[in-house]
């Protein structure tokens, strides 16, 4: 049997799946990690979504995103760099999907504003926010006006190139060059600056630069969108500089992600600087590790993904969790960040059974995934996640891949999975099979092959499969 024949099944056996680790750090000196080119609908920005041909959120008189606090900025409409490069990009995207010059016509007005309001400092462009900022959680300390950030230098960046690609207008182009050029300058005392090179030599896109490098909080999100800048400039341009400052950027995430931001069976940190786990930016992190993957062509990245994922993922699901016949006990804890327990309630099956679930998700300090039971006996209570005893038939907590992965499967059985249904094969020689998202299956970790016999069916991962 050939082997893209084989890839029907899915092994019944349970374990941790052998997944490639980043190489040692004494081999982290040799590492390059030179951007690669994608396709459209891979790059940081794009999806299927289109806007509604209407403007939302906050704006002002010409269509332009604004910013408004009362304990930040008096109520007062102010301009914020990223949220209107971001609006613009979103804009763009939709502007790719239907060509409809509305959705050009906005993104470039967002473009526009950023381009008025800056400031030229050392043959550059910068774009400040001109309101007090504190930060919250650890952080403990205030950007003071006008302040500047690698977030928002990057995805200016990203909107400037993108125009430039979407209308050929040299405006664009010089803005482009004008910001990335500001990437380039490192601290210099009463300047505008966003990049440093830590004692590690490392490089670092600083979304909140302190006083001093010293001071910064080496933000991962921050760092991860700012590349995406460089990444965009490069692609423009096939500059040399911006490919040397993607790899120095590449090689800190590669350094610091699992060993300084990962916390294990958690989320993950939101920033070196004493700051805690955070839930909404580990799911960013997630998908930013998987955008790298694609623009880098490292499969390392994918990797780090794969890792937070198992760690930590997104807790809201919309899921059916079939219970075997068995018993089976609700827990309730005093919170998901204290697993606690402060009751229990015990229910006895006699035959298999199905309940709605609202939020798969981890507890602090017990093992495993939970599912909160949102109807039927045990409504209210969280059960732990137990393959064919309590788990979903359909996959849950999934994230998609923006470039090639596969999976290699040693000789042996397995037995492939789709809601519902399996299919097992015995390997007489080891396979391969692309793969195109991982999630959970049955309660099993799985990878969704895309090609060949067996493509749209799920390969759980344990002894004998290695990802690639």
């Amino acid at each position: 049997m050939k082997p893209s024949a084989l890839l029907m099944a899915v092994c019944v056996l349970l374990g941790t799946a052998t997944v490639a680790r980043p190489p040692a750090a004494s081999a982290a000196a040799a590492l390059t990690f030179a951007p690669r080119v994608v396709p459209a609908g891979a790059r940081p920005y794009n999806d299927e979504a289109v806007f509604p041909r209407k403007l939302v959120g906050v704006v002002d008189g010409t269509g332009v995103r604004m910013f408004v606090r009362r304990a930040t900025t008096g109520g007062r409409k102010v301009n914020h760099p990223v949220a209107q490069a971001q609006y613009g990009l979103s804009l763009l995207n939709s502007y790719r999907l239907t060509h409809d010059a509305w959705y050009l016509t906005y993104a470039a007005r967002q473009g526009k504003r950023l381009i008025d309001t800056r400031v030229a400092a050392r043959g550059a462009w910068w774009y400040p926010y001109p309101f007090d900022f504190p930060l919250g959680s650890n952080l403990n300390m205030t950007m003071r006006r006008p302040w500047y950030s690698a977030m928002a230098q990057g995805q200016a960046l990203s909107l400037f190139v993108r125009l430039h690609q979407a209308t050929g207008n040299a405006y664009w182009k010089v803005a482009a060059d004008r910001t990335f050029a500001s990437l380039r300058l490192g601290y210099a005392a009463g300047t505008p600056w966003v990049i440093h090179t830590d004692g590690n030599r490392k490089l670092w896109l600083e979304e909140y630069p302190g006083p001093t490098p010293a001071t910064s909080c080496r933000v991962l999100n921050g760092h991860l969108f700012a590349l995406y800048g460089v990444w965009d400039y490069w692609f423009l341009t096939r500059s040399a500089a911006a490919a040397s400052l993607f790899n120095q950027a590449a090689l800190t995430t590669h350094r610091y992600v699992l060993n300084n931001f990962r916390n294990r069976g958690w989320a993950s940190s939101y920033g070196l600087r004493g700051d805690a786990p955070t839930e909404k930016y580990h799911v960013i992190h997630v998908n930013q590790l998987l955008h790298l993957h694609a623009l880098a062509g490292a499969p390392v990245f994918a990797t780090m993904a794969e890792v937070l994922q198992e760690d930590f993922s997104a807790p809201a699901v919309r899921a059916t969790v079939t219970f075997a016949a068995a018993p089976h006990t609700g827990v309730r804890f005093l919170s998901t960040s204290n697993g606690a327990v402060t009751g229990r309630k015990l229910v006895r099956l006699n035959a298999s059974s199905t309940a709605p679930v609202g939020m798969r998700r981890r507890i602090l300090g017990q093992p495993g995934y939970w599912y909160r039971i949102s109807a039927g006996v045990l409504a209210g209570y969280w059960v732990q996640e137990v393959p064919r005893i309590r788990a979903t038939r359909r996959p849950v907590s999934t994230a998609a891949y923006f470039a090639i992965r596969s999976v290699r499967m040693a000789p042996g059985t397995y037995t492939l999975l789709t809601p519902g249904k399996t299919r097992t094969v015995r390997l007489t020689a080891a396979a391969s099979a692309r793969v195109s998202a991982f999630g959970w299956i049955d309660g099993r970790r799985a990878v969704l092959i895309s090609a060949g016999s067996s493509s749209g069916w799920w390969l759980p991962l344990g002894v004998g499969t290695t990802m690639r």
